[in-house]
This record gives structure tokens, sequence and C-alpha cells, in this order.
């Protein structure tokens, strides 16, 4: 009798232990500890997954006062592109988790089911968690993805999916500088200003814009080649062939009037990656560009850029989705920006 019931205890203890280890990390005593980067990342997957089975009580638990925008228009959860329509996950999957800021960032290629069949999208996610309950949801969401874009948008580079050694590791404070140098360089039309290495990448809408290797690459977001016997395709190559610092250099970038707000610099000091929500003003002036010249681009834009660092230089920019907007409208979520 006492080894049975010392089975059937050990039985319950198996149970209670394994019940322990499957339960969300945002539930039951959990609410009174701080979410960590698994715990953030178990939130994002949770709000995906109900997204993906449209299941509106599978939602992790919100905040009474939550906010959410959808390409800075705002929304409530169960509205909107995402929610509404059939969205099917793929293998392309950036997350990046900041427990100490306490958000979280997907950017992600789906594809959205419609009257054509299914369809390729690429969008951005941000949540905001405070006390275990979602406080702040953020979509970005952009279709028009060329078959030509695909090759780069199947799986990410490891870069921004591991753990990034020790020795390469840099603080918090030293990651939040190398992305604003980024942003930085290009408002000062100095690529040495940006803290670059000599092999970043920077991925476009799934196209490699920089750095590319002889005979060069697409001109961005055309998934076409350029064409090396004509005048203007042999200078899309050329560009296309620069490293970052250089392509800023040449000044290419002095139609954005500035980079702000640079919002949300989610640091994920594991993986050493750096996700940023920047709204990008172009006032359609260019800077150095005489009085009389005709205007420029004249639109505001919204994506989510991820830097992945290592030893403190930024070695690959991912670049998507490009939401574009009238001049002067915000992004959804810092008053008078757009301007």
């Amino acid at each position: 009798m006492k080894n049975k019931n010392l089975l059937y205890a050990c039985g319950l203890l198996l149970l209670s232990n394994l019940a322990l280890a499957q339960a969300p990390l945002w539930t039951g005593d959990n609410l009174n500890k701080s979410c960590d980067r698994a715990c953030l990342v178990q939130i994002l997957d949770g709000y995906m997954a109900a997204i993906y089975a449209h299941d509106l009580a599978a939602v992790p638990p919100l905040a009474k006062r939550y906010r959410m925008t959808e390409n800075t228009g705002r929304i409530e959860v169960g509205e909107g592109v995402l929610w509404r329509n059939k969205v099917q996950p793929t293998t392309f999957n950036i997350r990046v988790a900041d427990p100490v800021a306490g958000q979280v960032a997907l950017q992600a290629r789906v594809r959205i089911v419609g009257q054509r069949g299914p369809e390729d999208r690429l969008i951005a996610v941000r949540l905001k968690v405070d006390r275990g309950e979602i406080a702040e949801i953020e979509h970005l969401w952009a279709g028009g993805i060329n078959e030509a874009a695909l090759e780069l948008l199947t799986t990410p580079r490891d870069l921004l999916t591991t753990d990034a050694p020790a020795a390469e590791r840099i603080s918090r404070d030293a990651m939040f500088r190398v992305a604003n140098s980024y942003f930085d360089a290009l408002e000062g039309d100095d690529g040495r200003i940006g803290a670059f290495a000599d092999d970043c990448v920077r991925h476009e809408n799934g196209y490699r814009t920089v750095n590319n290797p002889p005979p060069g690459g697409r001109m961005m977001p055309a998934p076409m080649l350029p064409d090396p016997n004509t005048p203007q395709g042999k200078e899309q190559l050329r560009f296309s062939m620069l490293t970052c610092t250089e392509q800023i250099n040449e000044k290419t970038f002095a139609y954005m009037k500035h980079i702000r707000p640079r919002r949300a610099l989610i640091l994920d000091e594991e993986k050493q990656t750096v996700a940023t929500f920047p709204l990008f003003v172009h006032d359609g002036t260019r800077r150095g560009a005489a009085p009389d010249a005709p205007p420029g681009m004249l639109q505001n834009l919204v994506t989510m850029e991820t830097f992945g660092v290592r030893g403190g230089q930024i070695h690959h920019v991912e670049a998507f989705p490009f939401v574009t907007l009238p001049y002067g409208l915000g992004d959804g979520w810092t008053p008078d920006s757009g301007r």
C-alpha cells in the first residue's frame, strides 16, 4: 500500500510539473514576475497563432486600455486586414524581444488568402507588454511582393535569429547608439556617421540594395535586373555595388527631410538585434538643391527596420514593409509627427 501511495504521489508531482511547464508564462503566479525574453516571444507567438486561427478567445490578456493601430490607423483587436482575412504563416520570421522595455516585434512574410488565392504579404507586428498584459499592438503590412523577392524572403539570415557570441556583444547603450547612427548618417548625408561594417548588407522588401557583388543587383524596389548596355543601367549597377557607407556619401538620400520619430528601439541583447519603427518624412525638397529645383518625393513612410549588430557594427539591415502615407500624416503613435 505504501508503495502504491508513493507511486500515486510521484505521478501527481510529475503531472503537476508537466502542467507548469506547459502553462503560459504570462498567467498565474508569473504575473508577479518580470516577463523575460522567452515570455515575450511566447506572448507574441500566442497573438500570431490567434490571428492565424481567427480565434479572438486565444489572444493573450489585453490591458483594459490597450491601444492598437494598423498602418497607422486606430483599430481594435478583431478589426483590420490581418484579423479579417485568412492569414497563413511562412518560414520567414524575425523576432526581436526586449525584456527591459517590455516590447517584442515580428518581421515576417505571410500568405493572405484572397479572391485570387494566397498572395504574399510583408508584415510587422509590435507588442508592448505590461505586467503580463498587452498594452500596445501595432500592425504594418504591405503587398505587391514579386516572385524575385522570395529568394531572400524564405529564410532569415542566421545573424538575425541566433544568439550572438559573448565576445561580439555590446551593451544596451551601445546598441542604442549604433542603431541611431544609421538614421543620423542618412539625415547627415555622411556614411561615416553610421557604424557600418565593411560587409554591411541592406535588404528592402526582399531585394538586396547595397554591396551587391558584380555584376550587380536589382534597383529597389523593381525586380528586374538593370540593363548594363544603357547609361541608366550602368549607373544602377554601379550604385548597387557600393557599400552602405559609400551609398550615403553620394547624397542619394538627401530627399529625406528627417527620420523622426525613431520609435520603439527594441534591443535584443541575446541576438544583438535592434528593431525600430521609424517615420521617414520626405517633404519634396532635396538638401543642397538649387532654390528653383523641381520638387522631389513628397510623402511619408513608416516601416520596421531590424539591425543585425556584431562587435558594435551594423552587418545587416532588414527593412519592410514600406507603408507610404501622404505628407503630413504621422505614425499613429506620436502626436504632431509627420512634418
